[in-house]
């Protein structure tokens, strides 16, 4: 397949490196869009009236490879709309941390993904666990092997495959999950600036104490990789059917 790999860590992050040489080796044909440095959280955020620069760079395994001074959005939107319109399949990552519960709103890794399902393509997201630089690979592998899956059961349309790697040398195995709620002990940290102004700073970490359940965040903590299936129409139908009543 003719795939487009994304992320939100930047071009050179090593999750994209190991995204491109997994599909690359498994016969698929590559080019990789991505944004030019860092930008995590960046959710699905457009760049709105603003050009976009290209510089197309040298990444192994990639036919052509894009930094792209935007987005994850803009970077697939892009790709999809001129760079590289014979995309068959969007992959996003591998993401230096996981993407899961509540944390999906967030992400650019996902955002990516998303794009690419909006735009008619099937998509997956990928992502692992902090500071495991060894499960790149595995992470990526596991990638390849669900697009596979997904060219013999597809998606439904507007929908993204969400996978997670666990923070362990092997997976006990692959299951499927919801999102689960996550809870965070955060704080806004003042400081001062140069200028003399007042600035904040969001810090903070999961909540050890969140209760082991059914979702995506408990089964990771148990050693499994997760996949759930995401998709872009958050509308509560019983709620919203409801308001008629009102």
């Amino acid at each position: 397949m003719r795939v487009l790999i994304s992320n939100d860590d930047g071009i050179f992050a090593p999750g994209i490196a190991a995204l491109t040489k997994a599909f690359a080796a498994a016969g698929h044909e590559v080019v990789v869009a991505a944004p030019d440095s860092q930008r995590s959280a960046a959710s699905h955020s457009l760049s709105l009236g603003k050009p976009l620069r290209v510089r197309e760079v040298e990444l192994e395994g990639a036919a052509h490879a894009y930094a792209i001074s935007g987005t994850p959005a803009d970077c697939v939107k892009l790709a999809i709309k001129k760079l590289y319109p014979q995309a068959e399949a969007v992959i996003s990552g591998v993401n230096h941390g996981h993407n899961i519960g509540t944390d999906v709103l967030y992400s650019g890794t996902v955002a990516a993904a998303m794009e690419g399902s909006l735009m008619g393509c099937p998509a997956i997201a990928v992502s692992q666990a902090f500071n495991r630089e060894d499960t790149y690979p595995l992470a990526a592998q596991m990638a390849v092997e669900a697009l596979e899956k997904i060219r013999l059961c597809p998606l439904p349309p507007l929908s993204v495959l969400n996978l997670n790697y666990p923070d362990a040398d092997e997976a006990k195995g692959l299951m499927p999950a919801p999102l689960g709620v996550l809870r965070y002990l955060d704080d806004y940290i003042p400081s001062t600036d140069e200028s003399g102004a007042i600035t904040y700073t969001l810090t903070g970490h999961l909540d050890p104490s969140m209760p082991i359940a059914d979702d995506d965040y408990s089964w990771l903590m148990r050693g499994y990789a997760t996949m759930t299936v995401l998709n872009y129409d958050m509308t509560d139908s019983e709620a919203t059917n409801a308001r008629k009543e009102a």
